[in-house]
């Protein structure tokens, strides 16, 4: 199956193939490459007669393939783009038109959320892009932010980068928006620097979830405590089921430190991601400064507390249990 980034780069050089299934469990990749299609393959003064746009729960296979065959009008294509199209009952239909494509149409078709059976897809590669859209992993993120910001000529530090992508986590369409917005508002070229975060996207440059680990990693009381009482006046922003999942995430990264008998740049990449060296080195002594039987208690203080901020044996106020749970973990 093709790439993301080379999907991408033939897009942009006008290399069309006549059919395109995208189909994956990250709906933000296919997204992107739906928009590209919509907004920049047909000129917009002839879409009304050569684009069409259908919606998997509201149209058939044979209404796509009626579509598809129809030949442009005063445009080199005529573009079909089927959203929604896990809701398309009999899909398999589409397998016949795959094999024998019209070369003047371009058919788009949006499989969110799931992924077909290689049975199915296999007919579309013959003639067609078959792409799978496959999220970002944790590790990888705080790089994919650099890497977006780039890509929309934006400079970013690597510990703003982290700070988004610790904060808003694996959404990656709310955090390609988010820069989408700072393009309205800072000139290109800007630095994306945590003031502008924290002005422009609501996340305290002091009071969020990065801070909190490095003030526990760091073992800094007075610290984590200033940040805990700022959750617990924020809690919209700061839910406890995020925090301890955060929380949980970050102690789970020294226990595969502990674990791995191999502590090489490369090993530890597979563990933290692409961090840069320093933030990599301050990971790597927050491990070390914590036994196994340390990260062990730890680890079922989160257990617990997660059970508990879901109503299970507590009916305890949020804010308070934020602080109880911290308070055993820094005991």
């Amino acid at each position: 199956m093709i790439k993301y980034e080379e999907l991408v780069s033939q897009l942009k050089s006008r290399q069309f193939a006549p059919i395109y299934l995208l189909m994956g469990e990250e709906p933000f990749f296919i997204d992107r490459i739906c928009k590209f299609f919509e907004t920049k393959v047909i000129d917009e003064a002839n879409r009304d007669f050569n684009q069409v746009v259908l919606y998997g729960k509201d149209t058939s296979a044979a209404e796509i393939i009626a579509n598809a065959k129809e030949f442009p009008f005063g445009s080199a294509y005529k573009l079909v783009v089927v959203k929604e199209a896990k809701d398309l009952k009999d899909i398999d239909l589409l397998k016949t038109y795959a094999e024998s494509p019209v070369s003047t149409t371009i058919l788009v078709i949006c499989y969110k959320y799931g992924k077909l059976r290689a049975t199915q897809y296999k007919s579309f590669e013959k003639k067609g892009v078959v792409f799978e859209s496959v999220g970002i992993k944790d590790w990888n993120l705080a790089d994919w932010v650099q890497k977006t910001a780039s890509g929309l000529k934006f400079r970013i530090e690597p510990q703003t980068a982290t700070l988004l992508a610790e904060h808003i986590g694996n959404d990656l369409s709310r955090i390609y928006n988010e820069f989408e917005k700072l393009k309205v508002i800072l000139p290109e070229g800007s630095t994306v620097t945590p003031d502008v975060v924290e002005k422009y996207i609501g996340i305290s440059k002091e009071y969020n979830i990065f801070e909190l680990q490095e003030a526990l990693g760091s073992r800094n009381i007075p610290k984590i405590y200033k940040i805990v009482n700022n959750f617990t006046q924020h809690l919209k922003e700061n839910p406890n089921i995020k925090t301890i999942l955060m929380l949980y995430n970050f102690y789970h990264k020294m226990v595969m430190y502990h674990l791995a008998p191999d502590k090489s740049n490369e090993a530890l990449r597979t563990i933290y991601g692409n961090l840069p060296p320093m933030i990599m080195s301050k990971n790597v002594r927050y491990a070390q400064s914590h036994s196994m039987q340390q990260l062990t208690y730890i680890m079922s203080v989160l257990r617990e507390y997660d059970a508990k901020s879901k109503g299970v044996d507590s009916n305890m106020d949020e804010g308070e249990l934020l602080k109880e749970m911290i308070f055993k973990i820094v005991r």
